[in-house]
């Protein structure tokens, strides 16, 4: 009489079809990314392929790594609560279940082990077959390099890894990477969001909790764009103009962010419309520049669009010698004022600029690092409830803020500070 239990674990969606289809095919290749937004049930879907792969191999070793230990543990939960009902088939599949030090022993001599990123250098020298990580883009690159990685080079063995975007970091290059038919033997990748189910009942839930969520927040947790999780900015691939923007007789303005020590000195200029037509970036130290040159780019760049431009913003902070020597020339004093950001006053440089592409009513160029920027540009409320606004891990942000000076130049300038949008 034979043994043999014969387990449907779940009837996958259409979208974990097409994960499961590239994860074991037969031309798998060594890491499969998953870009798959809330609702589409990514988690829940390596969770059960991890477990049915222990399942039905012999002396399979499958790691299961979250970013923090608490969501790994909560994984191992969801197994055993999943088969509550069904005692009798869990105890002839699993041996062991180790809350202790967090594994799963099968009969038939697989283990499937359950650990945090935080474990850091205390995985080193194990060896697996399947590694499956849920929120990489969360999780440091050379943990999964210098790691992870190594785990399964002896075995020839598989990393599948799932999460939606954590703005445009190591995850997103890797996401572009997978795409390209040429890599697919070595990483591939596939997106998929709510919108793939196809399920009216899921569309209802995902709306009503759309009305909860800022614009940014829904765009990366439901729709898998791009973008951090304390990220202001939306819409910013929509704004992306990939020819430059021409518009001649149109009213210019330009904001100034500068950059003596360490940060970069831009100067951007925008038209009425708000489509940026000159971007100038450049770094004084790093470029050995004289001080005088320091002062005739930045004059040179005001005479470049004298024509059209109707004012400047000169970001004053810790530059008012550099400001008032500038003065002196008469072209540049007759164009440009200064404007002094604070802890009041940068909300509302900031806010502007995040309502202009909100609305979809500027463009930007295809510059990577302008891009890179916006995506990781966030905020955070201080304890008195006063938002914060920076770039994050020390990144700069000087090309956001002369963006921003700029849209607020124009803001100011051409209304009066009280343009009413649609």
């Amino acid at each position: 009489m034979s043994n043999t239990v014969s387990v449907t674990l779940y009837h996958p969606t259409k979208p974990q079809i097409d994960a499961l289809e590239i994860i074991n095919g037969d031309d798998a290749p060594m890491v499969t990314l998953l870009a798959y937004g809330r609702q589409v049930g990514k988690s829940f879907m390596m969770m059960m392929d991890a477990f049915s792969y222990c399942m039905n191999r012999s002396k399979a070793k499958v790691l299961w790594v979250s970013p923090i230990l608490d969501q790994a543990l909560k994984v191992q939960q969801q197994i055993e609560e999943y088969f509550e009902e069904y005692p009798e088939i869990f105890t002839q599949i699993v041996k062991k279940f180790d809350r202790k030090y967090n594994n799963i022993f099968f009969h038939n001599g697989s283990v499937m082990r359950f650990r945090s990123a935080d474990s850091g250098d205390n995985l080193r020298g194990m060896t697996q077959d399947r590694i499956y990580i849920d929120e990489a883009a969360f999780t440091k690159e050379s943990f999964i390099q210098e790691v992870l990685f190594p785990m399964v080079t002896r075995t020839n063995g598989r990393i599948i890894m799932a999460s939606t975007f954590n703005g445009k970091n190591w995850y997103w290059d890797w996401y572009k990477r997978g795409l390209e038919e040429e890599n697919r033997d070595s990483i591939r990748s596939i997106k998929r969001t709510y919108m793939d189910l196809d399920d009216p009942q899921v569309t209802k839930v995902v709306e009503a909790n759309r009305k909860n969520m800022t614009k940014v927040q829904f765009s990366q947790e439901y729709l898998c764009e791009p973008v951090a999780s304390h990220a202001l900015f939306s819409g910013i691939d929509f704004a992306i103009q990939r020819t430059p923007i021409n518009n001649p007789h149109k009213r210019l303005f330009i904001g100034m962010d500068i950059g003596i020590s360490q940060d970069y000195t831009v100067l951007t200029c925008i038209d009425e419309d708000y489509n940026v037509v000159d971007i100038d970036r450049f770094h004084y130290r790093n470029s050995e520049m004289k001080y005088d040159e320091f002062k005739h780019r930045l004059i040179n760049f005001v005479y470049k669009h004298y024509e059209w431009l109707q004012a400047g913003y000169f970001e004053m902070n810790n530059n008012e010698l550099l400001f008032d020597e500038l003065m002196t020339d008469e072209k540049f004093a007759s164009k440009v004022e200064s404007i002094l950001v604070t802890p009041t006053s940068k909300p509302k440089i900031v806010d502007n600029l995040i309502l202009l592409f909100e609305q979809r009513r500027i463009t930007i160029p295809d510059d990577k690092d302008l891009v890179a920027e916006l995506y990781d540009y966030g905020g955070k409320k201080t304890r008195t409830g006063v938002i914060s606004y920076s770039n994050t891990y020390g990144k700069h942000d000087d090309m956001v803020m002369s963006l921003a000076h700029a849209a607020y130049c124009a803001f100011n300038e051409m209304d009066g500070g009280h343009t009413s949008w649609v």
